[in-house]
């Protein structure tokens, strides 16, 4: 397990406080279901060539928020600060606003566990170029050379 800390607004930490007693559910299970809600927007957030926006520290008042990650969950939280060029507090507090209800409501009338999808990483090693490919969530067949390939995946398939 990896703990991290975040930087929200009071208002965001008390609404996820809040979904933590009315869902019976840890932080950080909370946080990966918002992020994964957040990395569904991924067509109109990507950047490229820039650098990593961070939140306006003006305005209302805010103060850390302490969680514990899996660490398949805080991989896939580095790759949204860097393919989407924002700060993963910024992330996180976005999200917060736009989907904490949905994820509230979806958590209550699941059954099933609901972690996100999981993490892979696997690299490929094509003309002497290393690729880098990313999993967002497990294929059935993940893409690989058999002869210069490195799998990681932390939670395993499915």
């Amino acid at each position: 397990m990896i703990e991290t800390t975040l930087y929200l607004r009071n208002y965001q930490r008390t609404r996820l406080l809040e979904a933590v007693v009315t869902t019976g559910q840890p932080r950080g299970r909370i946080i990966s279901a918002l992020m994964k809600k957040i990395a569904g927007d991924h067509g109109k957030l990507i950047r490229s060539w820039s650098r990593v926006k961070y939140q306006d520290r003006s305005g209302e008042k805010g103060r850390e928020f302490h969680v514990t990650l899996k660490p398949d969950e805080y991989e896939f939280f580095q790759d949204l600060r860097k393919f989407f060029k924002r700060s993963v507090s910024g992330l996180v507090a976005d999200a917060v606003d736009k989907y904490l209800d949905e994820v509230i409501e979806e958590i209550t009338k699941e059954t099933d566990n609901y972690w996100y999808s999981n993490y892979a990483l696997s690299s490929i090693i094509i003309d002497g170029v290393v690729c880098w490919i990313l999993y967002w969530g497990i294929p059935k067949k993940l893409l690989t050379n058999p002869r210069y390939s490195v799998d990681f995946c932390p939670s395993g398939p499915g």
